[in-house]
């Protein structure tokens, strides 16, 4: 032990180490610390005691800095000294109590300078270093650290600092002063810890035209900086020197990249998130992601559509997935919402629309939080209103570019691309593909019902059997012997740890959490995004025939972005709700999700306007055509005008006549005859009535049609109804 005797007459500080104490004499040994002469001397044991009752020798700490306390980070050089030294004097201390003993002492030490050749001061030294250093063998190692003023800047004197150059070419520099360090730190701020984010190099140049410049020459337009010689500059390890020594880091990150960057990528991580939530439910943390994976189209599987977007709702305190929701609907507030929703939904409902079977332990989260962790994007200003004060749940939002504050959620997006996404048909390889490289959005294979059904596999497996070796189980867990799986944590929460879940009317949090809109009430049904419904209430009430009978109007509607199959009324301010079912007509929607719907209908506008140019070359040529037929026509008949000499009275007069007969010549001339068709063609023409007199006959005089039509024209004389005029 080191002790430390007290003196009220003197402010020196005397401090022995004890070295041995005899087992049956009243002798001990001891050596003053901190003197470079010092040699043990022989004391008496009952001395001590003594002086320990009477308050005159006190225990005191010695903790030699010269010492390391880890062997691993020793460098090989030094324990190779440490290694001789002990080798010079190991014969001589392991003989306790002789080695204190002046006479032996002297005899060892000459024999150990004839076998090793090191001087006896040497020898000494290292004697007495290992009884000061507390008969360690590391106290043998250099004191390497005691060269030099530690922690203090040699002065600047006409002989420069710095080890020697190697080459006589090579710049020497200059010894850096005050003055000359200010000018290098001011260098540093102006151009390096600057937005430009310039290299350490430029930032050195850029110093020494700004601060060492001489003058300036002109050479054209341009204004040369010209800088003494390189002997009277800075060198740039000089300038790097000073710059590793004087950096302050955070200042450098924060000035090149912003506290933003610095606050994601750079910050100190010392906290936990399972520390902010107390239970299940405590807080959940909501984010959104671009799946990294093309998709095709329900109804045509040769259609590309594109990547779609992930939702995933977390519970912080388990890490149990609570909702997710896929979609093609952007980060945004509708997509943010139908995550929400999906957290109070029956699971195996969910999951039962997908075609998987689940028991209810499987997937049993059908809550909403306490608290709610999202981007300020989705749940900022005034739409998440219903959310704080109809269903009671605390929205906070994370500051911008600050995904850290949401890395429990951010995690499961990297988890589900490393387990499923990066393995599916259509899959982003890299972010940049090779010239020459197939494209790998033509792979695409998954619709997006398939692509949902491979995400709600991964969120099983993951609440149900994913083991996370890293999560920090608190003293009553290990205690209980919780595995770390979300469902087991989920389970143990809620028996042992206060309820934070909050557990409502289903249709009342969907009313406040479904998307809304607004539908029209027709004749052909209540419309809503091109797709018609119908339901009991209109039916009853007569909607629709009002709304032929009068005007169109508007009702408030709520819906499920994810099925066509319903939409439902809002009534009574959302207390009530009426469900509006597909029409049968529209059977092609059924089962069909809101996004695919408006994605036909948008294609089919553009291939109807693909298609306005056809149609209008297709009228020109229709046209075109009339306009040739009815000029042919207006020629002949304006023609037969001219010669027939008959005035505008005449030419009215007799129309329902000539209509006759021009009706009997039609129907014997379109009538279907299967047999004979030769003969009946030639009969036919026989029995042409001509149009026209023939030349020999007064122009004027009437035109009497055949004996054998007349009974006939009679007859269908008395069944017409057409005026003359």
């Amino acid at each position: 032990m080191v002790v430390e005797w007290k003196s009220s007459d003197s402010e020196d500080r005397c401090v022995e180490r004890i070295l041995w104490i005899s087992p049956v004499d009243d002798l001990l040994c001891c050596i003053v610390m901190g003197d470079e002469k010092a040699f043990p001397n022989m004391r008496t044991h009952s001395e001590y005691t003594a002086a320990f009752k009477a308050d005159l020798l006190k225990q005191v700490d010695w903790i030699n800095d010269n010492i390391p306390l880890l062997d691993y980070d020793i460098n090989s050089e030094h324990l190779l000294i440490r290694d001789k030294s002990w080798d010079a004097i190991k014969d001589i201390v392991t003989d306790e109590p002789d080695c204190f003993e002046k006479g032996f002492r002297g005899l060892k030490i000459r024999e150990v300078q004839a076998r090793t050749g090191i001087h006896k001061s040497t020898i000494y030294r290292y004697l007495r270093r290992y009884w000061q250093g507390g008969k360690m063998k590391n106290s043998l190692l250099p004191h390497f650290n005691n060269c030099g003023n530690v922690g203090n800047d040699r002065a600047a004197k006409e002989s420069k600092r710095g080890r020697p150059r190697k080459f006589e070419d090579e710049p020497v520099g200059i010894n850096i002063d005050e003055e000359i360090k200010q000018l290098l730190r001011s260098g540093i701020k102006l151009f390096y810890n600057n937005k430009d984010k310039s290299p350490l190099k430029h930032a050195y140049q850029k110093t020494l035209e700004k601060f060492f410049a001489s003058g300036f020459r002109q050479e054209g337009q341009a204004l040369i900086p010209v800088l003494p010689s390189p002997d009277e500059l800075p060198t740039f390890g000089q300038y790097k020197y000073w710059f590793n020594k004087e950096m302050n880091l955070e200042d450098t990150i924060t000035s090149r990249h912003g506290k933003k960057r610095f606050s994601l990528d750079y910050r100190p991580i010392l906290g936990s998130s399972t520390y902010e939530s107390f239970g299940p439910g405590s807080r959940f943390q909501i984010d959104a992601t671009v799946a990294d994976v093309y998709l095709v189209s329900e109804y045509r599987r040769e259609w590309i559509i594109g990547r779609p977007i992930i939702y995933i709702v977390i519970d912080v305190f388990s890490r149990y997935i609570a909702g997710i929701y896929i979609g093609l609907e952007g980060p945004s507030w509708i997509g943010a919402m139908m995550a929400l929703a999906n957290t109070t939904t029956d699971k195996v409902n969910f999951c039962a629309q997908y075609g998987i079977d689940i028991d209810p332990e499987d997937w049993i989260s059908s809550h909403l939080p306490q608290k709610l962790t999202a981007d300020r994007g989705e749940l900022e200003g005034t739409r998440p209103s219903q959310l704080i004060d109809v269903l009671g749940v605390d929205v906070e939002n994370a500051p911008p570019y600050r995904a850290d504050w949401k890395g429990i959620v951010e995690q499961q997006f990297r988890l589900a691309n490393l387990r499923s996404i990066r393995f599916i048909p259509g899959a982003i390889k890299g972010r940049f593909r090779e010239r020459g490289e197939r494209d790998y959005r033509l792979d695409a294979k998954l619709t997006l019902r398939e692509f949902t059904q491979i995400m709600i596999h991964n969120i099983l497996y993951h609440n149900n059997n994913h083991h996370m070796l890293w999560y920090d189980r608190n003293e009553f867990m290990v205690a209980d012997d919780v595995t770390p799986i979300p469902r087991e944590i989920w389970n143990w929460g809620i028996v042992n740890r206060n309820g934070r879940l909050k557990k409502l009317p289903e249709h009342i949090v969907k009313l406040n959490l479904m998307l809304q809109g607004e539908a029209t009430v027709t004749a052909a049904g209540i419309q809503f995004k091109g797709v018609h419904y119908g339901s009991d209430l209109a039916m009853r009430e007569q909607w629709f025939v009002k709304a032929r009978a009068g005007k169109t109007w508007r009702v408030k509607v709520c819906y499920d972005p994810r099925s066509t199959n319903e939409i439902y009324l809002w009534l009574d301010n959302g207390h009530r709700f009426e469900t509006c079912t597909l029409l049968e007509r529209e059977e092609r929607y059924l089962n069909k999700r809101f996004e695919e719907v408006e994605d036909l209908l948008e294609i089919e506008r553009y291939q109807g306007r693909h298609q306005d140019v056809n149609n209008m070359l297709s009228k020109i040529e229709l046209d075109a055509q009339t306009k040739a037929i009815i000029e042919m026509a207006a020629k002949k008949t304006n023609e037969a005008i001219k010669q027939s000499e008959e005035s505008n009275n005449q030419r009215v007069k007799g129309t329902r006549q000539r209509r006759t007969t021009e009706r009997m010549a039609n129907r014997e001339h379109e009538a279907f005859q299967l047999s004979g068709q030769g003969e009946a063609r030639k009969d036919s023409i026989n029995n042409v009535v001509p149009l026209k007199s023939d030349e020999t006959t007064d122009k004027k005089q009437a035109y009497i049609p055949p004996a054998d039509n007349l009974s006939k024209i009679k007859a269908y004389l008395h069944e017409e109804d057409d005026e003359d005029e």
